[in-house]
């Protein structure tokens, strides 16, 4: 019976299963561009919020002065014309908070995708790319 030596068959699994350095270098870039791609959305809804937290502060200081400028009103008249000025900025901050929830949208949706049409298109530029062959960078 010939012996046999486990460590050898451990090591030719390990090899067998490692990934090449092709993968390991597509596995390195995935990785980084879903970390990357991670901090942009976070920088993105960071300012979202700082900018929705600063449109709020703004219609509430709005709103408390609206509110003192009607209660000193002499004619009804004032007092309308105090409402509407404070509703057209009210208007203006939520228009504000849609443009900016779209702002928001539009690079949650770009980022991830900005790494993987640079990474089809050194594919498609790549002499060896073979045709049907599918790469997927994204993460």
């Amino acid at each position: 019976m010939k012996a046999v030596n486990v460590t050898e068959q451990l090591s030719a699994m390990q090899r067998m299963f490692l990934p090449t350095s092709e993968m390991s270098e597509t596995m390195r870039k995935n990785a980084c561009s879903f970390w990357e791609n991670q901090d942009k959305i976070l920088d993105a809804m960071q300012t979202f919020a700082d900018g929705w937290f600063e449109r709020r502060h703004a219609g509430t200081h709005a709103a408390l002065e609206a509110a003192q400028r009607m209660c000193k009103a002499g004619t009804p008249v004032d007092l309308v014309r105090e409402y509407q000025e404070w509703a057209s900025g009210a208007l203006q901050r939520v228009m504000a908070d849609g443009i900016a929830c779209q702002q928001q949208f539009m690079a949650v949706a770009d980022a991830p995708r900005q790494p993987f049409e640079a990474s089809v298109k050194k594919d498609s530029e790549a002499p060896h790319a073979g045709a049907g062959r599918i790469s997927s960078k994204a993460a």
